[in-house]
């Protein structure tokens, strides 16, 4: 008997040899769980390492999804889309905050910044593209003419405010944008007149005002302008690779596998972030509490998003036709790190279907300016 069986245990054996992970038919489906980058590329002491480099290099991802919350399937990528203004250069302002949104990636912003100050013959005297900030020199401004907008810039903005004496300089980051291939550049002016100078080691420019808040708006301006007319040309800075190694918006999951949406934002902008969001996205909302960080909204039960190639793309990111609406609460906390995350939670707080949620999030973040 036990000799009639010997054939079908080794077929039986022989199948799960041939399907399993070092059989001829090798079973990848979760491969993705335990994948790792490779090394970097180690360049030979004897060669320039400086002339060895990737011309397209790959943006860093800094917190990829975690495999073990997708069982039996990979994480999808999160689709990236467009708006009506993805062409557009524009100052966006916060109460007395403003800085510059650009349609590209602070790689090729930041040699139009610098290209900027060169063609108005304003020497910089500190940069760190590493940190996307650079320093102007101190200019000493008189009442004559000027044939380069900077110092026109600064002329009239003192005499507007009534100041003779000091001097000036303008100190300058860009930043990655809060979506991707999008930078934002910040400007801050300072006078020694109004106070002493500032250390010249990096500061936190949101924590800074301007001397002349003029002078910053007035340029501002004329750098948007001057990157507007060169959004074409396609110039990238290699050293400044690292501006963009920290997103300010990115989806991920917390320890417990909830989706959440990080900002790398303060608390003022990350709320006035979601606010705006939903209101481009049409988004009904209920109620709202800045002190709790709680909006209460409306949202369709069925968000399909919709083929990016037909006319009026924007208005069909998300196709909320005429399904029934839930009641949402998205939360807004802040995390360990000093960033803020953004949860999106059913009507009584508590935490929705993943799938659906993160869905939600993708489309805050993708409305979010």
């Amino acid at each position: 008997m036990l000799r009639r069986l010997w054939p079908l245990i080794l077929l039986l054996a022989g199948c799960s040899w041939l399907s399993d992970d070092k059989g001829i038919f090798v079973d990848r489906s979760d491969d993705y769980i335990t994948v790792k980058d490779n090394p970097p590329l180690e360049i030979p002491a004897d060669l320039e390492a400086d002339r060895v480099q990737d011309p397209f290099p790959v943006p860093k991802i800094s917190e990829p999804m975690r495999p073990e919350y997708f069982p039996g399937r990979p994480p999808q990528p999160d689709a990236i889309y467009a708006n009506d203004n993805r062409d557009e250069v524009r100052i966006q302002r916060l109460g007395e905050r403003r800085w510059l949104v650009v349609p590209e990636p602070p790689t090729s912003v930041w040699p139009k910044v610098k290209q900027f100050l060169a063609d108005n013959g304003v020497p910089v005297s500190r940069e760190r593209p590493g940190e996307g900030r650079l320093d102007t020199e101190w200019l000493t401004i008189g009442n004559q003419n000027y044939r380069d907008v900077v110092r026109l810039v600064l002329r009239d903005s003192r005499e507007a405010a009534g100041i003779t004496t000091g001097r000036d300089r303008f100190r300058i980051r860009v930043e990655q944008g809060l979506r991707e291939r999008t930078s934002e550049v910040h400007i801050r002016h300072e006078n020694d007149t109004f106070a002493a100078p500032g250390p010249d080691d990096l500061i936190d420019l949101n924590a800074t005002p301007s001397h002349l808040s003029q002078a910053e708006q007035e340029l501002l301006s004329e750098l948007g302008a001057y990157i507007a007319a060169k959004v074409s040309e396609q110039t990238v800075s290699m050293v400044a690779q690292d501006i963009g190694s920290q997103v300010k918006s990115y989806l991920d999951r917390d320890a417990q596998g909830e989706p959440v949406l990080r900002l790398r934002l303060d608390y003022e902008r990350a709320w006035a972030t979601i606010g705006q969001s939903l209101l481009r996205a049409s988004i009904e909302i209920d109620d709202s509490d800045e002190s709790t960080g709680i909006y209460k909204i409306n949202i369709p039960e069925n968000l399909e998003v919709e083929d990016a190639k037909k006319p009026g793309f924007f208005r069909r990111l998300f196709s909320f036709g005429d399904d029934d609406y839930r009641e949402l609460q998205l939360r807004l906390a802040k995390a360990s790190d000093g960033t803020y995350e953004v949860y999106a939670d059913d009507a009584e707080g508590k935490p929705l279907d993943r799938d659906f949620a993160q869905q939600v999030l993708v489309l805050l973040r993708e409305y979010a300016a």
